[in-house]
């Protein structure tokens, strides 16, 4: 596949792995700020028990409404603990990862069975709707087709919240499989390293292993080759999962809240993700545009308003005696 259709899929996912340098010296300030709070925010996380486990409990016990937030291609949700300080403190939120992260086991196969898997752990934390739903991304995706079948079960999705995605995307829009150089730089990525392998590596995995090997104070660097490998191979899964959801669109009862990302070039248009998504849904479809790139959106600028909005819905949510999480 040529160099310009990876790039398209990365712009799909709209994580920028290219090496951007200012002035022949280091990165842009919102690409080096994003990637010391990673570093920051992975020390926090790393000492929580449970950390990749399919459910991850950032905040929980409190009165307010919850919020399930749906995590990119890479497949965790650590980068949502930034939200905590953005919404009120008596709101739970919990991430949903992939399965497999550190064990093996069997891997969804398909958009609709991640979308079930999810929706029956979202069911276990609160037995009862109304939902709240954040995706980023590909997660957008996933949150979507989570959306379908908790309304197909019968529950109420009270806010569907949407961080730069569309319901979906156009599988015809690539025309290979990635090499192995493009997951190699998801992990990097993901886990708070400078994705710096380029396509044509001959040898990617001794490339990104060496990259973790020398940064010893991050996460990855007490796991072993094969456990780097397998988690390689969840985030494999997962793109294959996106490019191959190509089931006709269902429509939705509820409300839609789209937070657009107007810094990246080459994206689908403000208009053209609204449209995208008044058209799977019988509920209102609100839109905030955000003056940030699609991966720095975890950063604390734009944080802010997300958490600003969300806090709006869901503060009115508690007000209307939304249930509470089970206990555990």
């Amino acid at each position: 596949m040529a160099l310009s259709k990876r790039a398209a899929l990365w712009q799909h996912d709209r994580w920028n792995l290219s090496p951007t340098r200012v002035g022949g010296r280091g990165m842009p300030l919102a690409d080096a700020a994003d990637l010391r709070w990673k570093r920051q925010s992975r020390a926090v996380l790393k000492a929580m028990e449970g950390m990749f486990d399919v459910v991850l409990p950032l905040r929980e016990g409190g009165p307010g409404a919850t919020l399930f937030c749906v995590p990119p291609v890479g497949g965790l949700s650590w980068g949502f603990h930034q939200l905590l300080t953005a919404l009120p403190p008596d709101c739970n939120v919990y991430g949903l990862q992939s399965r497999g992260l550190t064990r093996p086991e069997p891997l969804p196969t398909s958009m609709a069975e991640l979308a079930r898997d999810f929706a029956d752990q979202v069911c276990r934390v609160q037995p009862q709707g109304p939902y709240f739903l954040l995706g980023w991304s590909v997660g957008g995706n996933v949150a979507y087709s989570m959306a379908r079948e908790l309304e197909a079960r019968g529950h109420e999705v009270g806010l569907l919240a949407s961080m730069d995605a569309s319901p979906s995307f156009d599988p015809a829009s690539f025309d290979a499989e990635p090499d192995a150089w493009f997951y190699y730089n998801i992990v990097l990525d993901s886990f708070g390293y400078p994705a710096l392998l380029r396509q044509g590596d001959p040898e990617p995995e001794a490339s990104a292993l060496a990259l973790i090997r020398r940064r010893p104070n991050l996460v990855l660097s007490t796991w072993s080759d094969d456990e780097i490998r397998r988690l390689l191979q969840v985030i494999v899964n997962n793109v294959a999962i996106a490019r191959a959801d190509v089931r006709p669109p269902g429509m939705l009862r509820c409300p839609v809240l789209l937070f657009a990302a107007t810094g990246t070039e080459q994206e689908p248009s403000t208009a053209e993700k609204t449209e995208s998504w008044r058209a799977v849904t019988h509920g209102p479809v609100e839109v905030i545009e955000l003056d940030c790139k699609h991966q720095h959106m975890l950063l604390p600028e734009p944080m802010a308003i997300i958490g600003a909005a969300l806090t709006r819905r869901l503060s009115a949510a508690s007000r209307t005696a939304s249930p509470s999480p089970a206990e555990p």
